[in-house]
């Protein structure tokens, strides 16, 4: 059953959508929309090392993140360093509480106005939309994306919260139209121009929804998680 939420954070309206998808039995994707006192706080992430270690990663990464970014001084909040923290207290807690192999990835967005600053590990991915398009924004982390990779291994990653190989993409880029946080189960199976579609429907948390939809009818093989936010227009 697909999960969906929303609601509105100064002049930014967001809606989140996951759902387990069709050949899997748990999901461990998470997902966090939240105000802070630098601004909306949005991120996605996907666990890893298998049942039940995945999902205690995406959530525990993103609880120790959000808490990074709400205790930073809204002036001097820097994603790459709060990224950087969130993985050691991730490996320190993974190694405490026997949790071999338990990883995530995580991108993450801070919506301040007209701007959002944000932080990637791994290959969940941040999108960003304008008058010209939608255009990817994160880089993904993974073995298909190198030089010369190879597409059949864009499961194995090279960067992730939870190993020693977990520096961060950092950057800015303007709110515009809007953003897209999603996981690769959703990504990898939802053609581009939906992801724009659903950034400019009516309704944003029906389109969140429908971006779902489109995954599961497209085989589902994955979990499926997607975050959405945009200016709520005026006028």
């Amino acid at each position: 059953m697909t999960v969906v939420q929303h609601g509105r954070a100064a002049a930014i309206e967001w809606a989140a959508a996951t759902d387990i998808g069709r050949r899997r039995d748990e999901n461990q994707d998470a997902w966090r929309a939240e105000e802070t006192p630098a601004g909306l706080l949005l991120a996605v992430a996907d666990g890893m090392g298998g049942h039940p270690n995945g999902a205690w990663a995406s959530r525990y990464a993103l609880a120790r993140f959000a808490e990074g970014v709400r205790a930073a001084a809204p002036a001097q909040v820097d994603l790459g360093e709060i990224a950087r923290a969130t993985n050691a207290d991730l490996r320190r807690e993974a190694a405490r509480i026997g949790t071999p192999g338990a990883g995530t990835t995580l991108v993450g967005a801070l919506v301040q106005e007209d701007r959002v600053r944000w932080v990637n590990i791994g290959d969940s991915r941040l999108y960003a939309a304008s008058t010209n398009g939608l255009e990817q924004v994160s880089q993904d982390h993974n073995l298909a994306a190198e030089p010369g990779g190879i597409p059949r291994l864009a499961n194995i990653l090279t960067r992730c919260l939870g190993s020693d190989t977990a520096e961060p993409d950092v950057g800015v880029v303007k709110l515009g139209a809007g953003v897209l946080l999603a996981t690769d189960g959703l990504y990898l199976l939802v053609p581009d121009g939906s992801l724009r579609d659903a950034l400019a429907a009516p309704v944003l948390a029906e389109a969140a929804e429908w971006l779902v939809e489109l995954a599961n009818d497209a085989g589902g093989p994955d979990n499926i998680t997607v975050v959405l936010a945009r200016p709520i227009a005026t006028g």
